[in-house]
């Protein structure tokens, strides 16, 4: 199997380099090798590696900035993945693309749910919407497909467009001593990059059903129960306060509850044992 990864130094990307399976012939390009934007440059790539499969990790991930960086958002999280789609349809290229789950409003949250793949979408701000937008164009035009929804991701590279972590950043803020003040009333599914990639390469090995997939650790918490958890498993004494995201001010609307799970049999192991699993790993 030859495969093509793309946004190869993002904190999905480095994991699925790492636990790539040994009859896998994986081609890793990051942005600056390849961008999904600039169509010519991407077709002749993918005309001389002749893969069978693309992995698109690549994404305008700005989330408030999107709000005024509208047309950035759009022209990689949309427009790119449109000369993916024509690229992959032309060449029978199998596409695997990963999502989020802020392609969700939040209103599961009155019933305690998460999100299922068949769940309707609703984005609540400009980095959704471009999300959604490339998944539509996936959906709409190519038939060898699939879209991952992932969620709130934590892995070793840290995130490349958003400089570190959640992960990261509470690690340094608490070891610093300074005062923590976290969002108790935003829930998701925290979900360590190094399961997602395992589970991806499974799904791809497994030739799986084309379509939508959630891959997410299970369970979910809010932001302030995934900062204590960090904390207590580091061993550092410090203080943490509970807030409501009111306290912070975003350009970008953020849905209150966006949870994930699959209807589809994927099972990943609980949030608190990946977490754990990280943490031992990095300190």
């Amino acid at each position: 199997m030859r495969v093509v990864l793309l946004g190869a130094s993002g904190q999905l990307g480095c994991d699925l380099k790492r636990t790539v399976p040994p009859n896998v012939k994986l081609f890793s390009l990051t942005r600056n090798e390849l961008d999904i934007t600039l169509k010519t440059n991407v077709e002749t790539v993918l005309e001389n590696l002749k893969p069978d499969i693309v992995i698109n990790t690549s994404a305008y991930v700005k989330v408030d900035k999107a709000e005024e960086e509208i047309n950035e958002a759009f022209k990689v999280n949309a427009i790119g993945v449109k000369y993916l789609v024509e690229i992959c349809k032309k060449l029978k290229i199998t596409l695997l693309h990963i999502s989020t789950d802020y392609v969700f409003d939040g209103k599961k949250g009155k019933l305690k749910e998460p999100y299922y793949e068949s769940d309707q979408p609703n984005p609540l701000n400009v980095y959704g919407i471009s999300k959604l937008s490339g998944e539509l164009l996936i959906r709409n035009y190519l038939e060898r497909y699939y879209i991952i929804r992932v969620a709130s991701l934590f892995g070793k590279a840290g995130a490349s467009g958003k400089g570190g972590n959640f992960v990261y950043t509470i690690l340094n803020k608490a070891k610093a001593k300074q005062p923590l003040k976290v969002v108790n009333d935003i829930y998701m599914s925290p979900t360590y990059t190094l399961d997602a990639a395992k589970e991806i390469w499974k799904l791809l090995l497994e030739k799986r059903e084309f379509g939508i997939y959630h891959i997410t650790n299970s369970g979910y918490c809010s932001w302030f129960e995934f900062a204590k958890e960090i904390i207590k498993i580091a061993k550092i004494d410090t203080d943490i306060k509970p807030v409501s995201h009111t306290e912070f001010k975003t350009k970008a609307k953020r849905p209150l509850w966006s949870p994930l799970s699959s209807e589809k049999g994927i099972k990943l192991p609980h949030w608190k044992t990946a977490l754990d699993r990280f943490l031992k790993e990095i300190i």
